[in-house]
């Protein structure tokens, strides 16, 4: 067991690294790392634990200045605590984009340093049951029930953006797709210039899901990190 853990760490280091450019927004600068862009960076997201000693404080890093996150004056104020779970995007320079979602309140992203990480291993395959229900980011939702057709899914949704008074634009998905291991693509053989397309990515506990900006009004966009609603 501590051969195959030692080495699903090794692996997912591996595509971490990997990814450290490939997964950077065309246009940002490369030590960019908020949750605007987060959902859409990163073919090959991971989880990971904090590690550390007990009341340890895990600082993040931000990215507002051309020699973070690794600069002298780029640490945030916000930390994290040995034991708290986070989604890691792609790394730069040890560092890794991390999105850490409380139970509750507002997600938390930035660069952690990647020494204070343990990589947690996720279902490629999810069963259907994982998928199926409610998820939510913020006033987003997304639905996802099974099809009549087999093996398939019917995924529909309502996305808003929220101006000043009564400025309210929105966004619907109503699609079928089936997924493939942990990944769900919608509207993927639409051939139009101004399609709604969304990529969907089950990755633990959280559905990441990142649009092309086309499935709504000015500003709405179904990309997040959303969590499936429970009932208790």
């Amino acid at each position: 067991m501590k051969e195959f853990t030692q080495n699903l760490a090794i692996l997912f280091l591996g595509l971490i690294f990997s990814i450290q450019v490939f997964g950077q927004i065309d246009g940002n600068p490369v030590n960019y790392c908020r949750n605007g862009f987060f959902p859409r960076e990163s073919n090959a997201y991971q989880l990971a634990k904090i590690t550390g000693k007990k009341g340890e404080k895990i600082f993040f890093y931000g990215d507002e200045r051309e020699d973070c996150p690794g600069g002298k004056n780029c640490r945030l104020n916000s930390y994290l605590v040995p034991g708290d779970e986070i989604i890691v995007s792609r790394s730069l320079d040890g560092f890794a984009c991390a999105w850490f979602q409380p139970k509750k309140g507002a997600e938390t992203v930035g660069w952690i340093n990647i020494d204070k990480l343990e990589w947690l291993a996720t279902n490629e395959n999810p069963a259907a049951e994982e998928w199926l229900g409610e998820w939510r980011f913020y006033d987003n939702s997304v639905l996802i029930t099974k099809s009549k057709t087999a093996d398939f899914f019917d995924i529909s949704g309502n996305a808003f953006w929220k101006g000043f008074g009564d400025n309210i634009h929105v966004g619907e998905l109503d699609h079928r797709a089936k997924p493939l291991g942990n990944k769900l693509k919608l509207g993927e053989n639409d051939t139009g210039e101004f399609d709604c397309k969304v990529s969907m990515r089950l990755v633990g506990k959280y559905l990441i899901a990142a649009d092309n900006l086309n499935c709504g009004g000015a500003n709405v966009t179904f990309s997040g990190v959303y969590r499936r609603r429970t009932t208790k």
